[in-house]
């Protein structure tokens, strides 16, 4: 009998698809995420990052995006490191297989209290992916920084 109970739990908890990171603070329904910072050499990825980070929310939460003025809470962050190196090359020395790693800081603040709902914290993602001509591969790694960002936005169990 208990074996059939450890199944049947095993199965429901592996059955449940409801991510962890969506239950946020109660309390707090609109965020403002502006432009995260980028103390990287290079420009403009600082926009794909937080793109990245807001379709992270939408998907994911409840939170409603406002503006600084009017948000509950402020996710704020730093694109601290991005580091591309070419893995595997071509006869013609053309890449076909890199591997990106980025290192994201960032803190949830409530903004009617001035308080820290998460302190500053550091995400870390390093993946290979394929170079494919016309795609970012810089995409990939940001929504999994994304991910890694929202997930630690969630309550602790």
């Amino acid at each position: 009998m208990w074996r059939l109970v450890l199944i049947v739990g095993c199965l429901a908890l592996a059955g449940c698809t409801y991510p962890r990171y969506a239950l946020l603070r109660e309390d707090i329904h609109t965020i403002c995420v502006p432009v995260f910072e980028n103390t990287t050499w290079r420009r403009g990825l600082e926009v794909e990052l937080t793109r990245a980070v807001t379709e992270e929310l939408e998907l994911h939460t409840n939170l409603n995006f406002a503006s600084r003025k009017r948000a509950e809470s402020i996710l704020e962050g730093e694109l601290v490191a991005f580091e591309q190196h070419g893995v595997t090359k071509t006869k013609s020395d053309e890449i076909i297989l890199t591997t990106l790693t980025v290192r994201v800081r960032f803190r949830w603040v409530d903004n009617l209290t001035g308080r820290d709902i998460v302190p500053w914290q550091t995400v870390v993602e390093s993946r290979r992916y394929p170079v494919t001509l016309g795609e970012s591969v810089e995409e990939g790694i940001f929504r999994e920084a994304a991910q890694r960002i929202v997930e630690k936005m969630g309550k602790e169990w």
